[in-house]
């Protein structure tokens, strides 16, 4: 399933494949983080155009966050804020730029895939919780595995009428 409109999508998951049994009691994290969601999704409520039956079950099938709030009605300050646990009035950080690996005072904070990773987790992500792959430059390693995002998918048409029209906000299951 594709949702065409999201710009961040972050999966930073544990690896549990022969783990011995010291790491048996730690648990698997499976972190989903996505922008432009609202309230669309059919476990949340839903909108008569959506159906969103895979978010559904695995929403079932752990915690599911129902007051969440952003920090920043932008995305960079929100993901800079998500990663590392600081408010934007605290970072700096109010708009489209700077990346914040880029601000003096931020340029060696320890984000939440970091933090994951001294723990003894090996993190992954897809997607562009950091856009522009600005993570993939510099001294600074933020995940172990970084996965790759086919750019350009989408359906052969729009199939929800959306106020501002335009690509964006395709809503649905992706006929794969």
């Amino acid at each position: 399933m594709r949702f065409v409109g999201f710009f961040l999508l972050v999966v930073i998951s544990a690896f549990c494949g022969s783990v011995s049994s010291v790491f048996a009691d730690r648990p698997n994290v499976l972190f989903i983080a996505i922008d432009d969601l609202n309230d669309w999704v059919g476990v949340l409520g839903g909108h008569p155009q959506v159906q969103t039956p895979h978010m559904d079950r695995l929403a079932e099938r752990g915690t599911l966050f129902t007051n969440a709030h952003c920090q920043s009605p932008l995305c960079n300050p929100s993901r800079t804020s998500v990663m590392t646990g600081l408010r934007p009035s605290t970072t700096g950080i109010y708009g489209l730029s700077p990346w914040f690996r880029t601000v003096p005072a931020l340029k060696d904070i320890i984000t939440l895939p970091q933090h994951f990773a001294k723990a003894g987790y090996k993190t992954f992500t897809v997607g562009k919780i950091y856009h522009g792959g600005g993570f993939l430059s510099g001294d600074v390693q933020e995940f172990d595995v970084i996965g790759r995002t086919e750019r350009g998918v989408r359906p052969k048409e729009k199939r929800v009428k959306t106020p501002r029209g335009g690509p964006g906000m395709d809503w649905g299951v992706y006929p794969l």
